[in-house]
């Protein structure tokens, strides 16, 4: 009987982890913060799959006018695991806009913080977004550049 309870329970857990990390698909996201003149907006791409190397875009404005040589770095964190680091620094593809790629490890609801540093200012914002797919394999992981536990390797921010 105590047998029977604890199966039971462990395929309670299970699916209970597996539905905190699973994701249904995801539209394209983008949004827009304000916060002290500067206006921050990030866009991931329309099908966001784990074990893909994507291109995000982060627009950076203030007054309406594109802000040109800001530092900008995006982390990216999982909203209900730790992933470890993961993000990238973008750079500058035209004036206000700025690009950068990632892997994430697994599908499910993400958080990208973004941190842009101008002349005197700096300003961190978060923009939530989903990614599809099940987790990577530890080979396809370090094949990607990421550890076991879906960090970065190797970050250069």
């Amino acid at each position: 009987m105590k047998r029977k309870w604890v199966m039971v329970f462990a395929i309670l857990l299970a699916s209970l982890v597996l539905a905190a990390c699973g994701s249904k698909g995801q539209e394209q996201q983008s949004d827009t913060k304000n916060e002290g003149g500067i206006d921050i907006s990030f866009k991931a791409p329309e099908k966001t799959e784990a074990g893909k190397k994507l291109e995000y875009t982060i627009n950076v404005m203030k007054k309406g006018q594109p802000i040109v040589e800001a530092d900008v770095v995006v982390h990216l964190e999982m909203k209900e695991m730790d992933h470890g680091k993961n993000g990238f620094r973008a750079r500058m593809i035209e004036p206000g806009v700025y690009k950068g790629q990632a892997v994430l490890p697994m599908g499910g609801d993400w958080v990208a913080y973004v941190n842009v540093k101008t002349a005197g200012e700096e300003v961190t914002r978060s923009f939530d977004f989903k990614a599809e797919g099940d987790m990577m394999l530890p080979e396809e992981m370090k094949k990607a550049g990421l550890n076991e536990d879906g960090s970065l390797a190797n970050p250069d921010f």
